[in-house]
This record gives C-alpha cells, sequence and structure tokens, in this order.
C-alpha cells in the first residue's frame, strides 16, 4: 500500500487484506511498535528488525502480515 494511504482509502481491498482484516489477535498480544521505512537505509535490514521484534511476541504469519499492513 502507498505510503500516506489508510487502507480505507484505498479503491480496492483485495481478499488478501479482508482476510488480514478478520485475523483474531492472541489474547494479550500487544504489537510491537515499528518506525516506517522512509525509503533512505537498508531496507533489507530494517525488515530484518521487523521480524526480529514480531519472532518475540508471535509465531502466527497472519499477525506478521497484519503488523505489516
Amino acid at each position: 500500500m502507498p505510503t500516506g494511504i489508510h487502507k480505507n482509502e484505498c479503491k480496492t481491498k483485495t481478499s488478501f487484506t479482508d482476510r488480514l482484516d478478520g485475523v483474531p489477535l492472541p489474547k494479550g498480544f500487544i504489537l510491537p511498535q515499528f518506525t516506517q521505512f522512509n525509503g533512505t537505509g537498508d531496507p533489507i535490514k530494517h525488515l530484518q528488525g521487523f521480524l526480529a521484534k514480531m519472532t518475540i511476541t508471535s509465531n502466527y504469519p497472519d499477525i506478521y502480515a497484519k503488523a505489516f499492513f
């Protein structure tokens, strides 16, 4: 999704995002704080940091995807 556009403002919404919207979060789950990638720096290191934070809090790929969007 383009930076600066809220998911509810998109003209189309795929079944993938519909499915992610319906993924329940585990009881007590707290989403880690993330800094949005701003186009500078190393994108691979940025994604590695995201995965490291998510690995600590969840084992569910759907929750990784939900947090990413």
